[in-house]
């Protein structure tokens, strides 16, 4: 006996609001009322066949999609945290919460076929001073307690998202089209998930926001909610200590310090070179540190401003951009070992081809669904 499948009214909702939609929107789309959308995400009424394709089309989510069990897990066990902009939009903000979500259960269907790295990430006591941000000196033994288990030294880091791949953190990239949200992070059951804006171009502003959701991840998730996160001051707060945390980790006190011994912006365009962090976060670490006077960080700044380097800095472009690797080898492994087709890949996740290609950063075109079978071809041009 066929049992007849049923739409999950969950994933309506999950997909309209990944998408940047309201109700409204989406129903002007798929031309029904927006009483009936709403009707379809509160499982109150079923889309007909019509519609649900209408939907998906809309959407660009497979049909498949919105017949997919919800797993149990669906929620968080942390708070999400944005590395964005206080005027980024909620709706922006709600789109990137689902993202992570389908990231995750990307993940989730890969680990049933291969083994990821296991997590490797220290336990520290956070010492929360309330609203005012914790002090420099815990920020850099934090920093420096992350760098000692991954034995790192004090040497720059050659490859960033290499390495928190290795250590058992979920990186994904992602062309958000939000220019005020470069990066959020999450924990999910004991699995901590990045996500990265592919809108950024240049190596150093990326390896700094890994870095600074880094900082979240062991430092703020086990003592703040969602609801704490609607509170401006904790946020504020947050981003002070994850951006100082950033800069701990990536340009150490005792070594970065040896290596700065000139106000000329060139001598800090040969430390961009080592050290692969923006010529703006070393001014920052400078002025934490205080290794200039104020007067020597107000130059440096200026000069900045005279040369726009604070829009474009030198070496952006000569710089090779880090990329994740671990899904998309997953990927990959399944293919070249013939466990899965391209087509079973989207049917079986409910993302297209072309979102799981930018998911799992693998090569455009990878699991486009070839037809073997065609083997005749017209003479010429067809007009």
């Amino acid at each position: 006996m066929n049992i007849e499948k049923r739409v999950i009214p969950y994933r309506i909702k999950q997909a309209r609001v990944s998408r940047g939609l309201s109700m409204v929107e989406l129903s002007e789309l798929v031309s029904v009322s927006k009483q009936a959308i709403s009707q379809y995400e509160m499982g109150k009424n079923e889309p007909g066949k019509a519609i649900l394709n209408s939907i998906a089309l809309v959407l660009k989510y497979p049909v498949s999609f919105f017949y997919k069990p919800v797993s149990v897990n669906e929620n968080a066990s942390s708070a999400v945290f944005f590395r964005s902009k206080k005027t980024v939009r909620v709706k922006a903000l709600n789109a990137a919460r689902e993202k992570i979500e389908i990231f995750r259960e990307i993940h989730d269907y890969l680990e049933e076929y291969v083994d990821f790295p296991k997590l490797n990430l220290p336990k520290i006591a956070y010492e929360d001073d309330g609203i005012d941000p914790i002090d420099n000196d815990q920020i850099e033994q934090y920093a420096q307690t992350l760098r000692f288990y991954w034995e790192l030294g004090n040497k720059p880091i050659d490859n960033l998202i290499n390495i928190v791949q290795k250590n058992g953190i979920m990186v994904s990239k992602m062309q958000l089209r939000m220019s005020k949200l470069d990066a959020f992070s999450v924990w999910f059951d004991n699995k901590p998930f990045i996500f990265l804006s592919s809108d950024k171009d240049t190596n150093a502003r990326i390896r700094f926001d890994l870095a600074h959701e880094l900082g979240h991840l062991l430092m703020h998730a086990d003592y703040y909610s969602e609801e704490d996160m609607k509170d401006s001051a904790i946020c504020d707060k947050l981003e002070n200590e994850a951006d100082r945390f950033a800069g701990a980790f990536l340009l150490p006190k005792d070594s970065f310090s040896k290596d700065v011994f000139s106000t000329s912006i060139d001598h800090f365009v040969q430390l961009k070179a080592k050290w692969k962090a923006s010529i703006g976060s070393m001014i920052y670490r400078c002025d934490t540190l205080g290794l200039l006077s104020s007067n020597q960080i107000k130059y440096l700044k200026d000069q900045m401003t005279t040369r726009v380097y604070w829009r474009r800095e030198p070496l952006d472009k000569e710089m090779p951009v880090e990329k994740p690797f671990a899904h998309k080898q997953a990927i990959m492994l399944l293919l070249n070992n013939n466990i899965v087709t391209p087509g079973q890949l989207v049917e079986e996740t409910g993302c297209s081809a072309e979102e799981l290609e930018q998911y799992c950063f693998l090569d455009k075109g990878t699991l486009a669904i070839k037809n073997d079978s065609k083997i005749i071809a017209l003479k010429g041009k067809v007009l």
